[in-house]
């Protein structure tokens, strides 16, 4: 490992700065950065190519397993480190790795899946991700206005399910539900009114999408009315729960649970 950066300056520390910034850029150029020993392992593991593996000279002491990773090899020195990081305590671990990229043609009618409309705290995301992989989700669709999955507080909050779990972007969400629900499969809104209740709702098997909203406005009418059935989680004294919360809860309830 014979490259080195020592400058904030330099043209390749921009870039990465770049990637790890702004999602929009990264969708333009193919590529994204994974910060820290655990998530660089798991998107080597997924499969995804690591072009550039940045990492300072503590970093690379301190995991050797990093150096199964494919990639070309940079040191960096750590004020270097802390210009890229996100975090206070920087690992100093750093991978470009090739974006995923999935299609909404992608969608298997019998697999089961999670639609989120809108739901922009890249938190809610991440933890939506954790909780679709634990559960055995084949997949997660997201609308346009949903946080990028692959944004670092997402990344940091899927614990790796970002790599692992087929994330697509939908257009068009209630003609997405609406050709799905055609194709036979279960189609179930999450909301507080004119909803049915979760524990009453038979759900037979064969392809499942669940639907859930944003975090202050929930899911859209055209949404709801794409669906095949509207559900609520009963509650006691609280009207609404997290959109990360909502949909575990529905996860299991719907196929972990007879999964698990």
């Amino acid at each position: 490992m014979e490259n080195r950066i020592t400058s904030r300056d330099n043209e390749r520390v921009k870039y990465t700065a770049k990637l790890l910034a702004k999602p929009s850029f990264c969708r333009q150029q193919g590529q994204f950065v994974a910060e820290g020993e655990k998530l660089c392992l798991d998107a080597a593991a997924a499969g995804l190519p690591c072009e550039t593996l940045y990492l300072t000279d503590e970093a690379a002491a301190r995991w050797p397993k990093l150096a199964a990773i494919s990639a070309e090899r940079v040191l960096i020195h750590q004020t270097v480190a802390e210009k890229l990081s996100g975090m206070k305590s920087p690992q100093g671990v750093f991978g470009v790795f090739g974006l995923p990229s999935f299609e909404e043609t992608a969608i298997d009618p019998n697999g089961h899946y999670l639609a989120l409309e809108d739901v922009q705290d890249p938190a809610n995301v991440g933890a939506v991700l954790r909780s679709a992989a634990a559960f055995g989700f084949s997949g997660v669709l997201l609308t346009a206005g949903c946080a990028d999955p692959l944004g670092q507080k997402a990344m940091r909050a899927s614990m790796g399910a970002a790599f692992r779990l087929p994330t697509i972007r939908v257009e068009d969400l209630p003609s997405q539900l609406s050709r799905l629900g055609k194709a036979g499969m279960a189609t179930v809104a999450a909301a507080l009114y004119g909803a049915g209740d979760l524990m009453d709702y038979q759900y037979t098997g064969g392809g499942l999408v669940l639907v859930v909203g944003n975090e202050g406005n929930g899911l859209s009418q055209p949404v709801i009315d794409a669906c095949g059935a509207v559900l609520r989680i009963p509650m006691q004294s609280m009207e609404s729960l997290n959109a990360a919360v909502a949909a575990s809860v529905l996860m299991w309830e719907l196929w972990g649970r007879r999964n698990g």
